[in-house]
């Protein structure tokens, strides 16, 4: 008896140590997923003339020229680049969405819209535009880019915003864009 007695302890000290042993798991696994969520939404604001966005830490930001005000690109992924323009509101915003497809298919061949539409952003009406492309201008493979843009009247201007991202990481890229997206600020008159 006293040998049972001795198993059926030693049975329930593994067995509670494994049940702690998998708890302590679980609870690094969620504090390490916490960490990552954390650090992945870090980010600070940047400025650009009437412009104000907040950037994911870490990315490097550039100012542009002409429409182009800046682009931020991900170190990380250095396929991964969100650009804000801002252009003459001269037409309507699928108009204007649709001159400037033209424009990028005349200078790149494998640029292709995916699909365009009025969208609704943060309580603003906007117009969104899904495309596609080859880059061909890294040394390698070439890389099937996926992108969307953004189109916002604000009075006299409209800002574009934009995402590049390879195919195989756009899905993943687009949840913390639409929170770029949603900090870009235009402030008139600045």
């Amino acid at each position: 008896m006293d040998e049972q007695e001795s198993y059926t302890g030693q049975f329930r000290r593994e067995r509670w140590s494994a049940l702690l042993t998998v708890g302590l798991l679980l609870i690094a696994l969620l504090l390490g997923w916490q960490l990552q969520t954390a650090v992945e939404a870090a980010s600070r604001t940047i400025s650009h003339g009437n412009i104000s966005a907040a950037v994911p830490i870490g990315w490097i930001v550039q100012s542009g020229a002409g429409d182009l005000l800046f682009a931020a690109r991900n170190p990380q992924k250095p396929d991964q680049l969100y650009q804000v323009s801002q252009i003459a509101a001269q037409a309507d915003l699928d108009t204007l969405a649709a001159g400037r497809n033209q424009s990028r298919a005349r200078m790149d061949d494998s640029f292709r819209v995916l699909a365009s539409e009025a969208v609704i952003v943060g309580g603003q009406e906007g117009y969104k535009v899904s495309f596609g492309r080859i880059n061909s201008s890294v040394p390698g493979m070439p890389a099937v880019i996926e992108g969307v843009e953004y189109y916002f009247r604000h009075g006299e201007q409209v800002l574009i915003i934009s995402l590049e991202s390879r195919l195989d990481s756009f899905s993943e890229a687009l949840p913390r864009f639409h929170r770029f997206v949603q900090s870009v600020r235009y402030q008139a008159g600045a």
